[in-house]
């Protein structure tokens, strides 16, 4: 019964039977090749976290300017509005009477609630922004807005 080992080139000259395996250049490539991949994928990965960690904020965002659309609408009578007023960009929780809005995640936000009358056509524009504090730029990460009629 004979053995080969995996590795063993046979017919090659100046080896003999036991001699197999790879040469210090052929390992030292292999390696690079092996890092070269590795921080390729290792990039894509961590870019991946800071998309998914993005999107959760957003979505958190989102929950808090629908929260306060949806207290607005339920109100009796939008239109008139029953005490709701224009609130300038504010950190959570908002003043009376925006209360129940809820943060349950651990981001930080800021909301602003425009309305805007018209009284010609009896409709009123709402709109609601969150802002992230940390953000350097002005702009909003969420904007919801909706338009409510006297009917």
């Amino acid at each position: 019964m004979t053995t080969t080992r995996i590795g063993c080139l046979r017919g090659r000259a100046g080896r003999g039977a036991g001699d197999g395996g790879f040469t210090f250049v052929e390992l030292i490539v292999g390696l690079t090749l092996f890092a070269g991949v590795s921080v390729f994928l290792l990039q894509a990965f961590m870019n991946g976290i800071t998309y998914a960690n993005r999107a959760d904020e957003k979505a958190a965002a989102t929950s808090l300017a629908m929260q306060v659309m949806e207290q607005i609408k339920a109100s009796p009578n939008p239109y008139t509005w029953v005490g709701f007023a224009s609130v300038a960009r504010t950190n959570l929780p908002l003043p009376v009477p925006y209360t129940g809005i809820s943060n349950p995640t651990a981001h930080k936000y800021q909301a602003a609630v425009t309305i805007t009358s018209d009284s010609v056509l009896y409709l009123s524009t709402v709109t609601v922004n969150v802002y992230r504090p940390a953000d350097p730029d002005t702009s909003p990460l969420v904007t919801l807005a909706t338009v409510l009629d006297a009917q």
